[in-house]
């Protein structure tokens, strides 16, 4: 096979040297120009980054919804959350400081009325945290839901199984403490999840709608004394909804 080289010109960028073959009594042009496989190239793997950008953020987005945080907190900061009084400023930062100092065995209560940004500020310390640590939030109810639901014949779950499961995440986050109906069998079932990631020395932080004493009868005294022992920190949202 014979190769040479020709001066060729481009339409777009001009005069440049192209390669040329004989095959078979045929002559192949084997080379384009140089400035237009560049932005071929170019525009290859602009598609490519794009492309892998794209799933890069579909897995943020599934990761941090499979923990629990719903799409409105989604990617939300502490610099999401807007303080107007001195108690919003200070619960904000008792937040920030809480999850920088992850990992810890301290948990924490968060508890006030509906729309003073509980959850808000749970969600941005999961999304600080969930690239490095197993995280979850989710209602106390659905926790209650799961669990009976492994009384079913055909479940593949067991009680012992999600109670595990639920005692050794790094970060578990029960959010509507009080939501769920309060009976002996429930108050158990969240016993045996606090005291077990007591006993793991794992962090758990509980949101509530009630006070402390509401909290108590909604999950019993020994959930409570668990979760404030070694310097478990209780914060309290005594302000009016931000909610319009």
């Amino acid at each position: 096979m014979n190769t040479w080289e020709e001066s060729c010109t481009c339409e777009k960028h001009g005069d440049y040297i192209g390669k040329f073959y004989n095959l078979g009594g045929k002559v192949n042009h084997g080379g384009n120009c140089q400035e237009c496989l560049r932005l071929k190239n170019k525009e290859e793997q602009d598609a490519k980054d794009k492309e892998e950008q794209g799933k890069a953020k579909a897995r943020k987005i599934r990761k941090r919804e499979d923990a629990g945080i719903s799409k409105r907190n989604l990617f939300k900061t502490f610099d999401d959350y807007i303080c107007q009084t001195e108690g919003q400023t200070k619960a904000k930062n008792d937040c920030e400081r809480y999850f920088k100092e992850f990992p810890s065995d301290k948990s924490m209560i968060m508890v006030g009325g509906v729309g003073t940004g509980k959850t808000l500020l749970a969600s941005a310390g999961i999304d600080s945290i969930i690239d490095d640590y197993r995280c979850e939030m989710i209602k106390v109810i659905d926790v209650v839901r799961e669990l009976k639901a492994t009384w079913a014949k055909d479940s593949t779950d067991t009680e012992e199984k999600l109670i595990k499961y639920y005692s050794n995440i790094d970060l578990l986050v029960l959010d509507e403490v009080g939501s769920q109906f309060g009976s002996d069998t429930e108050k158990l079932f969240i016993f045996d999840i606090i005291d077990g990631r007591y006993q793991n020395m794992k962090p758990t932080i509980l949101i509530s709608n009630l006070d402390i004493d509401g909290i108590k009868d909604a999950i019993g005294d020994r959930c409570v004394d668990r979760l404030r022992e070694g310097g478990g920190m209780m914060i309290a949202f005594d302000w009016a909804s931000e909610r319009k």
